[in-house]
């Protein structure tokens, strides 16, 4: 398969939150309708739609799996539907999969749309499925292991090996916010941004991980519409190009990594991505970082060489990646700033590096954007997918 093939020509999104009142299908209608009007195209020429399978949510995953989405939407014209889970990774697999129907001539555009609603589950159901979710089940989940207590160890082991401080790994979520604050489709929109010291003053999850450390489940969605780069060409439409991409895979379990295994992980799988692309790091205007912690966001920073090894908290803490600073990061606010939309906050990032490429972020754009980075990673953090993005 050639690579520089792929376009996202039209987005669609709505706010994200705590809405029980809007249906699943009712954020489906609205999404996929926006991206295929944002692409300018009918929606009968959507020949294959590729759906980010939802998480904890049983009823939805069986209806889209059995290809009710076509049938909802009445694409006239679609050939193929399908459904892809690998956790936060499901976008960059679902874009995958685009790729080959694209390649091999079986579409020519695809619809790739993510749904989430988690506060109609029962509180129960949630607390269940993210018990077990990326744990051990002999091993992690008897001792009610948790992702906020993992990731807790992670950032302590972390801070001991680097020397950062707590109010250094607090400054990132103050970036997170700061990025957030500006996003009208963010559960912060227009919110104060907490300084350290509130965040330190919330309260302690898992130490040294606090509340505001921490993610927050939501409800969200959107979609995107792809095609080849020679039709996003042909159309005229500002789009974003994938330029280049490589991969790593870890473990099932994040308590079977290192901190090295991810160190080199971010780094090499970074590396491939940019040199595949023809592209330096210093050419990259956005990075655009989905990791779900603040601690994914200091270690990835040192692994790719962006700073001295130790000294990213500082990075973050003098402002360098708020807006307006000479490295803007994670522009919607990752999941710390967006709220956790389960595998819907990869469809997210993607849609905002989409959005910075077609120059349509409003007041978070970032002036003359020509090249994006963009990871992923599924369930626990077993992978890294890095890819790289352009304007033309």
């Amino acid at each position: 398969m050639s690579k520089k093939n792929l376009a996202i020509i039209g987005i669609g999104e709505v706010p994200t939150g705590t809405y029980p009142n809007r249906s699943r299908w009712d954020i489906i209608y609205e999404t996929c309708i926006a991206a295929v009007r944002d692409a300018g195209i009918d929606k009968n020429d959507v020949e294959g739609v590729v759906t980010v399978a939802p998480q904890a949510q049983p009823q939805i995953s069986a209806e889209i799996s059995f290809g009710k989405i076509p049938e909802e939407l009445g694409l006239k014209g679609c050939r193929e539907v399908c459904i892809c889970n690998a956790g936060g990774a499901s976008t960059s697999n679902c874009l995958r999969l685009a790729e080959q129907y694209i390649e091999s001539g079986q579409a020519k555009i695809v619809l790739i749309p993510h749904v989430t609603v988690h506060s109609t589950i029962p509180m129960p159901d949630l607390i269940n499925f993210f018990a077990k979710a990326g744990i051990d089940l002999q091993w992690e989940y008897p001792y009610g292991t948790t992702y906020n207590g993992i990731i807790a160890m992670m950032t302590r082991r972390y801070m001991h090996d680097s020397g950062t401080t707590e109010e250094e790994m607090a400054s990132v979520v103050v970036s997170l916010r700061k990025w957030a604050a500006m996003d009208e489709n963010s559960i912060f929109y227009g919110k104060e941004v907490p300084p350290v010291e509130k965040i330190l003053s919330s309260g302690m999850v898992s130490s040294p991980l606090h509340k505001r450390e921490c993610n927050v489940l939501a409800d969200g969605g959107g979609a995107m519409v792809v095609a080849s780069a020679e039709i996003a060409k042909k159309m005229g439409v500002p789009a974003a190009y994938k330029l280049g991409e490589s991969s790593r895979y870890f473990s099932a379990f994040t308590t079977t990594r290192t901190n090295e295994e991810l160190t080199n992980g971010y780094r090499d799988a970074t590396g491939e991505a940019l040199a595949d692309a023809g592209v330096s790091k210093e050419d990259i205007n956005l990075w655009n970082v989905y990791l779900a912690y603040p601690v994914g966001h200091t270690m990835f920073m040192e692994a790719a060489g962006l700073c001295e090894p130790g000294q990213a908290g500082k990075v973050f803490m003098e402002g360098h990646t708020w807006p307006g600073g000479k490295m803007p990061w994670a522009t919607i606010g990752d999941a710390t700033g967006r709220g956790h939309t389960g595998s819907g906050v990869s469809m997210a990032t993607y849609i905002e590096t989409a959005r910075q490429m077609m120059g349509k972020a409003g007041e978070r754009q970032v002036p003359d954007a020509k090249y994006a980075f963009q990871n992923t990673a599924g369930g626990s953090g077993m992978n890294f997918i890095a890819t790289v993005w352009g304007r033309e």
